[in-house]
């Protein structure tokens, strides 16, 4: 049963700021420093962590529909980071894989967000920052979703 409180806490709408806020500063200096967005970054990261994936694939792991992710690969090839082919078998798919100025790129990301990690840890202190993490590992495992 859920504790009665004095005021709302509203936690979803701070998440959501949060989450805005937080993503600003992330792209600002994924930009700067590595030349890519953060939704660019989660692509190559998911593509060095689990190799070249099918375009639903890809919208499935990051919680994206299939327009975002169509738009969102013909940016990053374009931009020499990965590169788009049909799937073997079943031409209707495509599939994408890292390039090695994506994986260049990957890893001038993967030092900006350890240092943007670092940073909200330290502010959150170490306590705060593991009950974080649990609870939003939690939510977006969908352990939490309303059926």
């Amino acid at each position: 049963m859920a504790r009665a409180r004095a005021v709302d806490r509203r936690l979803y709408l701070l998440i959501e700021i949060a989450a805005r806020r937080l993503s600003r500063a992330a792209d600002a200096r994924l930009r700067e420093t590595a030349g890519v967005t953060a939704a660019q970054a989660a692509v190559l990261f998911l593509l060095i962590r689990r190799g070249e994936r099918r375009m639903g694939a890809i919208g499935d792991t990051l919680s994206l529909n299939p327009p975002a992710v169509t738009g969102l690969v013909d940016r990053m090839a374009k931009a020499g980071l990965v590169t788009k082919a049909t799937a073997a078998g079943d031409r209707r798919g495509a599939v994408v894989a890292l390039t090695p100025a994506g994986r260049a790129a990957a890893a001038r990301a993967d030092e900006v967000l350890k240092a943007l990690n670092a940073a909200l840890e330290e502010r959150l202190g170490e306590d705060a920052a593991d009950a974080l993490h649990a609870a939003l590992t939690a939510i977006a495992a969908g352990e939490h979703d309303e059926t």
